[in-house]
C-alpha cells in the first residue's frame, strides 16, 4: 500500500466509503492524500472496511493537527479501524487529547488515552435504565416539585454519569421513566402550571376567586425603544420586548425586558403580579407590552442602562412554553446548540456578537466611502475558477457547468478602469473537507482593488482599512466590544514586516518544525501550514505582515517581485489569535506574462478572456486583498471558534437549520 501511485488512491478510498468525488478531489490535495493514505495503512485496513469506519478515518485526516506524531497517528487509527472508538464525542475527545500532547511536544500513554476517550467502553441499556432509575429517586425531591421542567437538569446530568452512552438512548430512557413518574409531558405541565396558580393566589390573601382584571392607563404613554431611555427619565413610557430574565423578590417581579436594541428591568408589584395570565409572565422569551415610569434607581443598585421602569400596566402579547432551560443551556453540546441556534442567538452573547459584526460591516462600508472608492456587487455564479478547482461548489446552470465562487477579485479587476477604486462585499465558498476552528464552506469575503499602486501602497491601504475600522466600531461601541473582549485594543501602527524567507529563519531559529516527530526544520520553497504559522504569531505577539511568497505557492495571477523573479509581491495579514485574516498581492498587468502564467498552471485561457482583455485595453500597475470578514471579528472579541460569528453557520456536515 505503501507504494500506490495517484491514479490508485481514488479505488483505494472508495474502499473506505468515499463516494468517486470526494475520493478523486482528496487526491488533488497531497497532504490529505498521504494523510489519508498514512492512517488506512495504519490502522491495518487492507481490502476495505466498515464505511462508518471509513467516514472516522477521512474525518481524522480532515481534523488531525499538523502537528500530530507519528505514534499518535498509528495509535488513533488502530482506535479506529478495531472500532473501539465508534462515538462521535470520543472521536472529538481523541482529537483534542492529541492536539494537546502534540502542542506540548509529548508522546501519548496508551492506558491514559484509553481512560481519557473512553476507549472501548461500552454502556448497554440496562446501564442506562438503572442509572435513570437512580438518578430520578436521587432526584426525587425536585422531581416532584418541577416535573418536566427539571427534565434540563437531569440530561446534564445523565451525562455526567454515562459519559459514553449513545445520547438518543440517554434521552428516551429518561423521558420513559419520567413520565411514568410525573405522567405525560403536556399533562403533567398543565398541571403544574394549575398548581403554581392556585399557589400564587394562597399567598394573595387580597386575591379573591375571579382573577384579577388589570385596567390600561388612560394618561399619555410615549412608545420608546430601550435604546433611548435615557432621553425619557421620570417620563410615563410603553416598551415592547421579550423577557429575557425573570426574579421573584417575594412581593416583587423583576423582569428584565429585551427588544433587540437594549436590556431594561421592569418592576412589578401588587395586582400586576396576580392577573390571570400573570404566570406566563415568568417564563423567559415570552413577549410583552409593558407601561410605566421610567426611574432611576438608587445607585447600589446596578441596572442595565441605569433607569428601571415602574410597571402600572402590561399585556401579554406570545405565551413562551416553559421548556427553554430543556432545549438549550451552558452546558448544551455545540452541535446542540448549532441546531438551535435560532434560540442561542436571544442571548446576551449571541446577539452581542451579531451586533458587533453590523458594527463592523459598516465600519468598513464607511471607510472605504472616506477614501473614495466605489462600491461594486460581482456575481456569485460563475464559470471561471479564481483559485483552483478542488475547493469549488460545482452546480448545473441550465445545462452548464457553473460554480459558487471562491472571490469576486477577478470582477473587480475589470471595473477598476471605469470606477477607480473599488471594493465589494458578499458572500464566497470553500469546498474544503475541514472543520477547523477558522474554516467556513460559505463566508464574508471583502475584497477591494486599487489601480496605479505599489506593493507598499497596497500594505499601507490594508494597514489603514484594520486600524480605521477598529477605530469606526470602538466609536460607535467600545463597550460592546470590551465586554466581550476585555483585551481588544487598537493595532498600532506601522505593521510589522516578515518577508517569508525571514520567516522561514524564523521558525528555525525558534524549533517551530515542519515535522515536530523528526524535528525536521522549514526550508526555503516550504509551504508553512496554519499550525506552525499560528505558532510564529503567537510567538511575535502582535500583527505581522507576511510577504514575497514562493511563485509555486501562490496564485497564478500574483506579480513576480522586479528585484527577485522567484518571489511573488503578495502578503498575508496575520494577527495573534487566529493566523491570517487578509490575503492579497500586487496583480500581473503584462498580457505576456499572465499568458505564460496560465501556461504554467496548465489553465485555458478562452474561459477567461475578459479577464486577459484588461491586459490589453489599458493595463496599468493594480493589486488587491481579500478579507475574511468573520475572522477579523473573531480577533476582534478574541471567540475561540469562526461558527461563532456567523448568523447560521454553513461547514462540512452542516448546513441547517
Amino acid at each position: 500500500m505503501a507504494d500506490l501511485k495517484k491514479e490508485d488512491l481514488v479505488p483505494l478510498f472508495e474502499s473506505i466509503g468515499l463516494d468517486k468525488q470526494n475520493a478523486t478531489n482528496v487526491t488533488k490535495n497531497d497532504k490529505l492524500s498521504i494523510l489519508l493514505k498514512e492512517l488506512i495503512t495504519e490502522g491495518g485496513v487492507s481490502k476495505g472496511c466498515n464505511k462508518t469506519v471509513g467516514q472516522r478515518l477521512y474525518e481524522v485526516a480532515t481534523k488531525l493537527p499538523p502537528n500530530a506524531t507519528q505514534q499518535q497517528k498509528a495509535l488513533l487509527a488502530k482506535y479506529i479501524t478495531s472500532e473501539k472508538i465508534h462515538l462521535p464525542l470520543q472521536l472529538q475527545t481523541a482529537l483534542s487529547y492529541i492536539k494537546e500532547k502534540a502542542d506540548a511536544h509529548q508522546s501519548i500513554n496508551a492506558a491514559e488515552f484509553e481512560k481519557e476517550c473512553g476507549v472501548g467502553v461500552v454502556v448497554t441499556q440496562q446501564q442506562i435504565t438503572q442509572t435513570v432509575a437512580s438518578l430520578l429517586k436521587e432526584k426525587q425531591a425536585e422531581v416532584k416539585e418541577k416535573g418536566w421542567s427539571s427534565f434540563g437538569t437531569l440530561i446534564n446530568a445523565m451525562k455526567d454519569k454515562l459519559k459514553w452512552g449513545d445520547a438518543k438512548l440517554i434521552k428516551d430512557e429518561l423521558e420513559k421513566q419520567l413520565e411514568a413518574a410525573v405522567g405525560p409531558r403536556q399533562v403533567a405541565q398543565k398541571q403544574e402550571k394549575q398548581s403554581q396558580s392556585s399557589h400564587a393566589a394562597a399567598a394573595h390573601k387580597e386575591e379573591k376567586t375571579e382573577a384579577v382584571v388589570l385596567k390600561a392607563p388612560t394618561e399619555k404613554h410615549e412608545r420608546i425603544r430601550i435604546r433611548d431611555m435615557a432621553k425619557y427619565e421620570n417620563q410615563n413610557v410603553v416598551v415592547n420586548g421579550w423577557v429575557h430574565n425573570f426574579r421573584d423578590a417575594k412581593k416583587l417581579w423583576f423582569i428584565v425586558l429585551r427588544d433587540g436594541t437594549g436590556f431594561l428591568q421592569c418592576v412589578l408589584t401588587g395586582k400586576l403580579c396576580q392577573a390571570a395570565d400573570a404566570e406566563e409572565l415568568t417564563h423567559r422569551e415570552a413577549s410583552v407590552t409593558i407601561y410605566g415610569k421610567l426611574t432611576r434607581p438608587p445607585p447600589e443598585n446596578t441596572v442595565p442602562g441605569g433607569l428601571e421602569l415602574q410597571c402600572t400596566y402590561w399585556k401579554l402579547i406570545g405565551k413562551s412554553p416553559v421548556d427553554l432551560e430543556g432545549k438549550i443551556n451552558k452546558e448544551s453540546n455545540v452541535d446542540l446548540l448549532l441546531d438551535q441556534r435560532h434560540l442561542v442567538l436571544r442571548g446576551k452573547k449571541g446577539s452581542g456578537k451579531m451586533k458587533i459584526r453590523a458594527l463592523a460591516l459598516e465600519a468598513f462600508r464607511d471607510h472605504f466611502t472616506s477614501r473614495g472608492y466605489t462600491e461594486v456587487t460581482p456575481p456569485t455564479m460563475v464559470q471561471a475558477q479564481a483559485e483552483g478547482g478542488s475547493e469549488l461548489f460545482g452546480f448545473d446552470f441550465f445545462g452548464e457547468q457553473a460554480y459558487l465562487t471562491q472571490s469576486s477579485q477577478l470582477y473587480l479587476e475589470t471595473v477598476i478602469p471605469s470606477l477607480g477604486d473599488v471594493y465589494c462585499i458578499a458572500q464566497s465558498y470553500r469546498a474544503e473537507k475541514s472543520r477547523t476552528r477558522r474554516h467556513l464552506a460559505e463566508y464574508t469575503h471583502l475584497e477591494a482593488e486599487r489601480p496605479f499602486i505599489t506593493f507598499e501602497d497596497l500594505l499601507n491601504s490594508i494597514e489603514d482599512l484594520v486600524c480605521d475600522t477598529v477605530e469606526r466600531v470602538f466609536a460607535k461601541n467600545k463597550d460592546l466590544v470590551l465586554s466581550l473582549n476585555p483585551q481588544a485594543a487598537i493595532p498600532k501602527r506601522p505593521f510589522k514586516r516578515l518577508d517569508y524567507g525571514k520567516a522561514v529563519e524564523f521558525c528555525r531559529e525558534h524549533n517551530i518544525y515542519k515535522d515536530p516527530d523528526t524535528k525536521t526544520h522549514f526550508e526555503w520553497g516550504d509551504d508553512i501550514p496554519e499550525g506552525p504559522e499560528r505558532q510564529m504569531i503567537q510567538m511575535i505577539g502582535e500583527p505581522v505582515f507576511m510577504t514575497r511568497f514562493p511563485v509555486h505557492l501562490k496564485a497564478f495571477y500574483m506579480q513576480k517581485d522586479p528585484n527577485n523573479p522567484k518571489v511573488t509581491e503578495s502578503v498575508d495579514l496575520l494577527m495573534p489569535g487566529v493566523g491570517e485574516i487578509v490575503g492579497g498581492s500586487m496583480r500581473i498587468y503584462d498580457f505576456e506574462e499572465l499568458m505564460a502564467a496560465y501556461k504554467r498552471e496548465n489553465i485555458d485561457p478562452e474561459p477567461y478572456y475578459w479577464f486577459t482583455d484588461q491586459r490589453k485595453y489599458g493595463t496599468c500597475p493594480h493589486g488587491g486583498y481579500g478579507l475574511g470578514v468573520e475572522r477579523f471579528i473573531v480577533w476582534l472579541i478574541g471567540d475561540d471558534h469562526i461558527r461563532n460569528v456567523c448568523l447560521y453557520p454553513r461547514y462540512r456536515e452542516r448546513c441547517k437549520p
